[in-house]
């Protein structure tokens, strides 16, 4: 008889820690594609079992995106896309970055 090796390899292999990501966007979206792109990053790796990602983004640039006020923005489209995403994906949205002990990779979007 066969026996089951995926699930004994499961159970012994050690569990990975889930490394902290902070991506944080200085861009301004009435001016740049950076901002696109960096929403766009953000929700594809926040979609990664084994990452923990944040996203820190301008005061008045998050009550825009929770009013849905951006369809002026560049790249509206996909900030649309990757906005549902993030929320889809429950990505937290911080308005300041994270103590630098609690952050294993900063990634910066800058306009």
């Amino acid at each position: 008889m066969l026996e089951d090796y995926t699930q004994r390899e499961e159970e012994e292999a050690p569990r990975k820690e889930k490394k902290t990501v902070i991506i944080e966007v200085e861009a301004d979206p009435e001016k740049s594609h950076r901002f696109a792109e960096a929403l766009r990053v953000a929700a594809g790796l926040s979609m990664h079992p084994f990452l923990s990602v944040s996203l820190v983004l301008k005061d008045e640039v998050l009550k825009k995106l929770n009013s849905g006020d951006f369809s002026l923005w560049m790249d509206s489209e996909i900030i649309e896309r990757a906005w549902a995403e993030l929320k889809e994906n429950e990505c937290p949205i911080l308005s300041q970055r994270p103590p630098k002990e609690n952050i294993d990779c900063l990634i910066q979007f800058d306009g």
